[in-house]
């Protein structure tokens, strides 16, 4: 066999491989996954009665805390660019331990071969990539099958996570948000009241106000037309001596 041959063997089985799958009559070969076949974000179902929503980073003080010490990037539109260094280790964390623990993902499977397609990345044809750590894992067991199906177990995975996430954080905002929103719309409710009476309060001042204008008017004229009578009452009768003593 030439050198070029040896060269491009392993490729030529990886093709072989994916002829016999399909010669087989009674295990037809897969499709290739589709972007309709790719889970798509849904909304996280309301946790049973009896048991809440819990997630890590939201229900373990620690791991909350690391998140929200983290600084968020943003776009001049106020998008957010990209996630926290925090969120991005957790799910390389999420995954390394259920690749190490889940009977599922147990040998090679979509995460080895991950792993060896990075640790070859002097090679910079992709498709000589992708072939070339398939077939450095096919002798450890790996099978077109089995790579997919651990990478769809793995989306799920993530998925059931982001889920958990999405139901916790709902109780957390719930917890934190909406209760400080509801006394917010109380004490609203309150101010409003306080405000209505406050303006009637106002209306009666200046009522009362302008009937106490009306009546400082009223006996001051009183007391200065009272006065004013006197003054001259008094001057009558001075006069009046005046004469009395001149004539007299």
């Amino acid at each position: 066999m030439s050198f070029l041959k040896q060269l491009l063997n392993p490729f030529i089985e990886f093709d072989e491989d994916k002829k016999n799958q399909g010669a087989q009559p009674t295990q037809p070969t897969p499709a290739a996954p589709t972007r309709s076949a790719t889970p798509q974000p849904r909304a996280p179902a309301p946790p049973p009665q009896d048991q809440p929503a819990i997630h890590p980073l939201i229900n373990e003080p620690a791991a909350a805390a690391a998140a929200a010490s983290q600084v968020p990037t943003y776009s001049a539109s106020g998008t957010l660019t990209e996630p926290l260094p925090e969120h991005v280790a957790y799910f390389e964390k999420l995954i390394d331990e259920a690749n190490r623990t889940n009977p599922i993902f147990q040998g090679s499977d979509y995460k080895e071969f991950v792993d060896s397609k990075m640790d070859i990345d002097d090679i910079t044809d992709e498709s000589l990539k992708y072939r070339t750590a398939y077939n450095v894992l096919k002798s450890t067991g790996l099978t077109r099958d089995k790579l997919l199906a651990t990478g769809q177990e793995y989306l799920n995975l993530i998925g059931r996570d982001m889920n958990a996430f999405q139901g916790a954080h709902a109780l957390q905002y719930k917890k934190e948000v909406q209760s400080k929103e509801q006394v917010i719309d109380k004490k609203a409710e309150e101010l409003q009241a306080l405000t209505m009476r406050i303006n009637t309060l106002k209306a009666e001042i200046n009522q009362i106000t302008q009937e106490i204008n009306l009546t400082k008017d009223k006996l001051n004229t009183s007391r200065q037309s009272f006065l004013l009578a006197g003054e001259h009452k008094q001057k009558e009768i001075e006069t009046e001596l005046k004469k009395i003593v001149q004539y007299f």
